[in-house]
């Protein structure tokens, strides 16, 4: 467990600052958004050892800091479908994913989810380019974290229905 748990945040590491090589020449970086919360996610039927299809329901609550002063906070519910099990991931590909902000405003980027689950421990992360609304052009990456999943729960006949996780969100122009 402790090995799996230092894998993951070996990940999350490499994934929050990866290795680029040598840099040569300076470039400014802009925060314009960081968002920090959690991730509460429900299935239905619950997760087991065998992929089946299940309801996913999610629920992010994230305060946010930002470059514009009316933006601080962001609720989304996202909902659907899968084959999965608590092996699995709950996504891995191409995505377009918006987010709606508490100032009424959206943003919305095209990327990618790269997932990885080491004995259910899984680590979610989604990186792309912001191609409409606010924050046009600005990369982003989103980290969900389920390190902490609760793997007894999955041997049990009505499985795990029910996990939170930290999720963190972040806009950056260069």
């Amino acid at each position: 467990m402790r090995t799996a748990r230092a894998s993951a945040a070996a990940l999350l590491l490499a994934v929050a600052f990866p290795l680029a090589g040598p840099v040569t020449t300076a470039h400014a970086v802009t925060v314009d958004v960081l968002c920090k919360g959690t991730e509460d996610g429900t299935y239905t039927p619950g997760l087991t050892l065998k992929p089946q299809l299940v309801h996913f329901h999610g629920e992010q609550q994230m305060s946010c800091t930002s470059t514009d002063p009316t933006l601080t906070s962001r609720t989304e519910i996202f909902e659907g479908d899968f084959v999965m099990s608590c092996l699995t991931p709950l996504f891995t590909g191409p995505v377009t994913l918006t987010f709606h902000w508490n100032n009424g405003r959206t943003s919305t980027a095209d990327g990618k989810y790269v997932a990885d689950s080491t004995g259910g421990n899984v680590l979610s992360v989604f990186r792309g380019k912001v191609t409409a609304g606010e924050f046009l052009g600005d990369a982003v990456e989103t980290i969900l974290d389920d390190t902490q999943r609760n793997m007894q729960q999955c041997l049990r006949p009505e499985g795990l229905t029910h996990e939170t996780g930290p999720y963190t969100v972040s806009f950056q122009r260069l």
